[in-house]
């Protein structure tokens, strides 16, 4: 499946002091600033009259810099009226006269979109070590011609090594698992080492903090043959929470909805403010790490395990749940969140299994709760939901019936009871006065934070190169 995340980024289509002294001909600059302007507000015609102009008088006064920019203008323009042979011809002008003059940061550029013109992107790769396995994400990004990076999830996989339990056994298998990834990356990929990211997760690096391990796993369960140059890297849960954000909610919703994950080792989130600061939500319990909880104080079959569950979470959790909510009034205002974790894609699966195909599926709260209701009283039903019957695309049902069994060999009754709960206890306590808010999975949510790692450090590439100017 092919899922594209698209993000606005304002791209160094500037002249900054040093180029201002490149330009020859201001007459010739200003004819190209109004081209610039023409094609923005959707004027093409006149705007490739003005380009055109421009780069004569470029030309005629051997102006160098006006002579790129206006090729690299009207490589723009011809990808906008799909014409790329001509844009491509243009693109190629304006990076070879851009390299001539030392230019390396807009020629990055020019050479992103003439790649992207000829269908070429990047292949990065992101692999995240979480609490219950360790997941890959292959993305092409390209620039395309509204200067928008877009980002194609192209493959992505997932191997359970339960890295959490902190054992001899679980850190061979991460090992094993990166191993395996890293030769997939490498060989059938053929991805460069710097375009490679790998991350311990919060919820990971929140156990290993417990016992001062995070360097100690980062190194024992680096693959020896892996290129020295790929770093392991850990982040926290509150920098996992705003690459979040940017990897799951969509440009149009980045200021205005929250944003949720429930993970295996813990919940995070959060959300913008106006100014656009970041107001993380963290939570210590995820589905993995309250089972052990609960585990850790009962021995006996679900229903024991079921009233351990709900009296430790009345006890004491929700006091918890209250205080870390304190002063984040915009988790219950606001009229979105976008749910993601693998207790609401196993929710989704089960719920709405009519829905398998859509990238983003609007989710309740009574859903919610009676998903959690119903782990204790049908849970064998849960896995033949009635709406499964009713689905008259045969695509589309054999797509549910596959989800629901991946679920089903994931999350046994007691994890399964121990994400909901986390779920619906959450929700309930944003929902208590917005009557209007939506609940939305995201169904790429699952390589979310990673893709926004990998969103983050593209953008990085060019503020680098342009503060080493």
């Amino acid at each position: 499946m092919f899922n594209k995340i698209r993000i606005c980024i304002v791209l160094l289509f500037f002249v900054g002091i040093a180029e201002a002294q490149r330009v020859k001909s201001q007459a010739a600059f200003r004819m190209l600033q109004t081209a610039n302007t023409l094609m923005e507000v959707q004027q093409l015609d006149a705007a490739e009259e003005y380009f055109t102009k421009g780069l004569s008088r470029a030309v005629a006064n051997n102006d160098v810099y006006s002579q790129a920019y206006a090729y690299q203008g009207l490589g723009t323009l011809y990808s906008k009226l799909e014409q790329p042979a001509k844009a491509i011809e243009n693109y190629e002008k304006s990076l070879k006269l851009y390299k001539s003059l030392k230019l390396t940061v807009v020629a990055s550029v020019v050479e992103s979109l003439l790649k992207s013109t000829k269908g070429i992107g990047d292949l990065y790769a992101g692999i995240e070590i979480g609490a219950k396995g360790v997941k890959m994400s292959i993305m092409e990004v390209k620039l395309s011609k509204d200067r928008q990076y877009d980002y194609t999830l192209v493959g992505d996989t997932a191997i359970n090594t339960d890295a959490a339990e902190l054992s001899y056994q679980s850190e061979k298998e991460t090992q094993d698992a990166l191993t395996l990834l890293w030769n997939v990356i490498k060989d059938r990929h053929q991805i460069p080492a710097k375009n490679v990211h790998i991350v311990i997760s919060s919820g990971l690096r929140q156990e290993l903090d417990k016992y001062n391990k995070v360097d100690y796993f980062a190194y024992v369960v680096r693959p020896k043959e892996m290129d020295q140059s790929v770093s392991i890297t850990s982040i926290t849960p509150a920098q996992e929470a705003e690459l979040s954000i940017l990897g799951i909610v969509p440009q149009k919703d980045r200021f205005l909805a929250n944003q949720l994950d429930v993970g295996s080792g813990n919940t995070k989130g959060g959300y913008f403010t106006p100014d656009r600061t970041l107001v993380p939500f963290t939570f210590s319990l995820g589905t993995k790490s309250f089972q052990r909880l609960i585990d850790g104080r009962v021995n006996g079959d679900f229903t024991a395990f079921a009233a351990t569950a709900e009296k430790l979470w009345k006890d004491s959790i929700a006091e918890v749940l209250a205080k870390e909510m304190l002063g984040k009034n915009e988790l219950v205002t606001k009229d979105a969140i976008y749910l993601s974790g693998g207790i609401v894609w196993a929710l989704t699966s089960y719920m709405y299994p009519q829905e398998a195909q859509k990238n983003y599926v609007e989710i309740s709260a009574e859903s919610i709760a009676a998903f959690r209701r119903k782990i204790g009283s049908d849970f064998a039903g849960l896995a033949n939901p009635a709406a499964l019957a009713t689905i008259s695309d045969n695509q589309t049902a054999e797509i549910a019936r596959k989800n629901i069994s991946r679920v089903v060999k994931t999350y046994d009754q007691k994890a399964l009871l121990s994400g909901a709960i986390i779920l619906d206890e959450i929700v309930k306590k944003v929902n208590t006065s917005n009557t209007k808010k939506k609940f939305i999975y995201p169904r790429y949510g699952y390589v979310g934070w990673i893709s926004g790692y990998i969103i983050k450090k593209v953008t990085h590439q060019y503020t680098t190169m342009l503060a080493s100017k």
